[in-house]
């Protein structure tokens, strides 16, 4: 589980702080294993992960991909952990960095879920710039009025207006790129609508593309950056939004991986 570029990967994982951590709520409940790693530091001190954004000149500039890689490796040896069952998801800096891991090392992974994560517009060279032939399960939800990751493509979180954090292609590109890349260009979705909190920013769409590598996509009318959740609040603000709470990303997601298996 991938926290956003600033957060922890021991803040998002406090019970009751942060929507990704009813993950361990439902590890318990499940008996599946959680971990929240940490990427490298930015240039300002905070962590955050090193993606394919060629752009992102204030972003991590470590090399998180080969400690994910890493850390997959160690976790299946050492917890004899079926190789074959290892899933991959993340928010904001960690969606980006889920799609980047996805691109690279699509072998050692199951299936992702991202949450408020478009593609980069200006890629690096190389593997995050050719992408990979193998397809992978994925789910995504998106806020339509997200600030910090437009659903129409532009700067990411530019709230000093230079654009340093780079741009991403827009929501609907991303979408159809996964559904090339998953063979599902020509499938007909299962769209469903609710609205369980009418307190909130709006209802969601949810479109299902049903092949053999699935696409899920929740589409949060009106909702900000924040990850969707029913149980953990998150503020509103300029920078992010307001938070979807009509689902919970976390049991959504899980609920997912868990019918590939």
């Amino acid at each position: 589980v991938l926290h956003g570029g600033g957060g922890t990967g021991l803040g998002v994982s406090n019970l009751g702080e942060h929507p990704l951590s009813v993950f361990r709520t439902l590890a318990d409940i499940d008996k599946f294993l959680v971990v929240y790693p940490e990427g490298s530091s930015d240039i300002q001190g905070n962590p955050g992960w090193n993606d394919c954004r060629s752009d992102d000149f204030s972003g991590s500039q470590g090399d998180d991909i080969t400690f994910l890689k890493q850390l997959n490796a160690q976790l299946v040896s050492e917890l004899t952990i079926n190789a074959s069952k290892m899933f991959l998801t993340g928010t904001s800096n960690g969606a980006l960095m889920t799609f980047s891991y996805a691109f690279q090392f699509p072998e050692t992974i199951k299936a992702i879920a991202v949450s408020s994560g478009n593609l980069p517009e200006f890629p690096e060279s190389g593997v995050c710039t050719t992408g990979s032939s193998i397809p992978l399960p994925i789910l995504l939800t998106h806020g339509t009025s997200d600030p910090a990751m437009p659903a129409n493509g532009g700067c990411v979180a530019n709230v000093g207006g230079n654009c340093n954090r780079g741009k991403v292609i827009s929501q609907s590109a991303t979408i159809n790129y996964c559904l090339q890349r998953n063979g599902l260009q020509n499938e007909i979705p299962v769209v469903s609508q609710f609205d369980v909190n009418v307190t909130d920013a709006g209802n969601v769409e949810k479109r299902v593309y049903n092949g053999a590598n699935p696409l899920v996509y929740y589409v949060l009318h009106n909702a900000g950056h924040q990850v969707p959740s029913k149980t953990v609040f998150s503020n509103s603000s300029a920078a992010s939004g307001v938070q979807n709470r009509d689902i919970e990303f976390a049991e959504e997601v899980w609920s997912f991986f868990k019918g590939l298996q």
